[in-house]
């Protein structure tokens, strides 16, 4: 039975798990959640993902949740991918990244997100807009700072690239300004000329 992908298709979080899903290779459908007609409130949604959000997975009994999660399972099901490096300390580095998507990138680019693209101009709260404006320059020069002298995140392609591109396509349009981050630049365009990237 092929893994199921629970997912919105303009989401970031759910390319985040849709670009480790094809960069294994391996066959998967995807069902589109309606959320604009509630989908994600429903009683059966939320037996797959208990908080009735995206992305999740089901795969043949198995169920997870939360797209950072879902790159560490498929990475690991499937080693031929190449998405986790051998060596313990170079998992170390690629989970360190794994979570900076997640805990730093994710935390302010989701609610700019939500501002620009879900709320009227005039409803928009300009406190969480400053705020993610001054913080995400900070991030990107943490991470063009790594990618010096590097194709990818940790040298070799892996799920650390996977979690932080997504939302950093997004950037842009929410005010923030990429040109100084000249590696991180380098570093989308490519991602963007992988053959996930259009999954």
């Amino acid at each position: 039975m092929a893994m199921i992908l629970y997912d919105v298709s303009v989401s970031p979080n759910g390319k985040r798990a849709r670009l480790g899903l094809a960069e294994t290779g391996e066959a998967y459908e995807t069902k589109e959640v309606d959320l604009l007609g509630g989908e994600q409130k429903t009683s059966e949604y939320k037996s797959v993902h208990p908080l009735g959000r995206i992305p999740a997975l089901a795969d043949d009994g198995v169920l997870v949740w939360e797209s950072g999660a879902i790159l560490q399972y498929v990475a690991e099901k499937f080693p031929d991918a190449q998405l986790l490096p051998a060596s313990l300390a170079a998992r170390a580095e690629v989970y360190s990244w794994l979570h900076f998507a997640e805990a730093q990138m994710h935390s302010y680019m989701g609610p700019m997100g939500f501002q620009m693209l879900r709320r009227a101009p005039d409803q928009r709260d300009e406190k969480v807009l400053a705020r993610g404006r001054k913080r995400v320059p900070q991030l990107l020069q943490a991470l063009d700072a790594q990618l010096a002298g590097k194709e990818f995140i940790v040298g070799d392609f892996s799920i650390a690239d996977c979690a932080n591109a997504p939302w950093l396509e997004f950037a842009p349009h929410v005010g923030i300004d990429m040109e100084p981050f000249k590696n991180v630049t380098a570093w989308l365009e490519r991602m963007k000329s992988r053959p996930s990237w259009q999954a």
